[in-house]
Protein backbone atom coordinates (compact mmCIF):
# COMPACT_ATOMS: atom_id res chain seq x y z
CA UNK A 1 0.00 0.00 0.00
CA UNK A 2 1.31 3.44 -0.88
CA UNK A 3 -0.21 6.60 1.09
CA UNK A 4 0.75 9.97 -0.03
CA UNK A 5 -1.03 12.57 3.30
CA UNK A 6 -0.71 16.44 2.32
CA UNK A 7 -1.92 18.56 5.12
CA UNK A 8 -1.19 22.31 5.74
CA UNK A 9 0.60 22.77 8.94
CA UNK A 10 -2.31 24.37 10.91
CA UNK A 11 -4.31 20.74 10.27
CA UNK A 12 -1.31 18.36 11.69
CA UNK A 13 -1.91 18.42 15.34
CA UNK A 14 -1.73 15.11 17.54
CA UNK A 15 -4.96 13.80 16.66
CA UNK A 16 -3.45 13.73 12.82
CA UNK A 17 -0.42 12.38 14.22
CA UNK A 18 -1.76 9.41 16.04
CA UNK A 19 -3.86 8.39 12.70
CA UNK A 20 -0.69 8.19 10.84
CA UNK A 21 0.67 6.40 13.73
CA UNK A 22 -1.44 4.34 13.52
CA UNK A 23 -1.86 3.89 9.40
CA UNK A 24 2.66 3.00 9.73
CA UNK A 25 2.00 0.51 12.57
CA UNK A 26 -0.57 -1.27 10.58
CA UNK A 27 1.67 -1.74 8.19
CA UNK A 28 4.27 -3.64 9.62
CA UNK A 29 7.82 -2.81 8.14
CA UNK A 30 6.79 -0.23 6.19
CA UNK A 31 9.07 2.72 4.69
CA UNK A 32 8.14 6.35 5.68
CA UNK A 33 9.26 9.41 4.10
CA UNK A 34 8.06 13.08 5.79
CA UNK A 35 8.34 16.16 3.31
CA UNK A 36 8.08 19.40 4.73
CA UNK A 37 7.88 22.45 2.58
CA UNK A 38 6.38 25.93 2.48
CA UNK A 39 6.77 26.14 -1.32
CA UNK A 40 2.83 24.68 -2.24
CA UNK A 41 4.39 24.07 -5.94
CA UNK A 42 7.51 22.47 -5.61
CA UNK A 43 6.94 19.62 -8.25
CA UNK A 44 5.72 22.07 -10.91
CA UNK A 45 9.34 23.66 -10.94
CA UNK A 46 10.75 20.61 -11.25
CA UNK A 47 8.57 18.72 -15.14
CA UNK A 48 7.24 20.30 -17.72
CA UNK A 49 4.25 21.81 -18.80
CA UNK A 50 3.63 17.97 -21.05
CA UNK A 51 4.79 16.05 -17.88
CA UNK A 52 2.72 17.82 -15.79
CA UNK A 53 -0.36 17.18 -18.03
CA UNK A 54 0.61 13.47 -18.66
CA UNK A 55 1.06 12.94 -14.64
CA UNK A 56 -2.31 14.80 -13.96
CA UNK A 57 -4.03 12.34 -16.57
CA UNK A 58 -2.43 9.56 -15.58
CA UNK A 59 -3.57 9.39 -11.92
CA UNK A 60 -7.36 10.27 -13.09
CA UNK A 61 -6.77 6.97 -15.80
CA UNK A 62 -5.81 5.04 -12.25
CA UNK A 63 -8.54 6.40 -10.43
CA UNK A 64 -11.35 5.68 -13.08
CA UNK A 65 -9.70 2.31 -12.89
CA UNK A 66 -10.19 1.62 -9.23
CA UNK A 67 -6.34 1.80 -8.41
CA UNK A 68 -6.32 4.23 -5.87
CA UNK A 69 -8.40 5.32 -2.80
CA UNK A 70 -9.18 8.65 -1.43
CA UNK A 71 -9.66 9.07 1.98
CA UNK A 72 -11.44 11.78 3.81
CA UNK A 73 -9.83 12.23 7.43
CA UNK A 74 -12.87 10.67 9.02
CA UNK A 75 -12.69 7.43 6.46
CA UNK A 76 -8.84 7.03 7.33
CA UNK A 77 -9.84 7.16 10.90
CA UNK A 78 -12.38 3.82 10.52
CA UNK A 79 -10.04 2.35 8.09
CA UNK A 80 -6.96 2.61 10.99
CA UNK A 81 -9.87 1.00 13.35
CA UNK A 82 -10.29 -1.96 11.21
CA UNK A 83 -7.02 -2.87 10.45
CA UNK A 84 -5.77 -5.38 12.82
CA UNK A 85 -3.05 -4.61 15.32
Amino acid sequence: MDALIKITSSEFNEDVFKKIKALIKSLGNAEITIAVSNKRNDISRQESKDEYWNRLNKSVLDIEQGKGTVFTMAELDEYIHKMPV
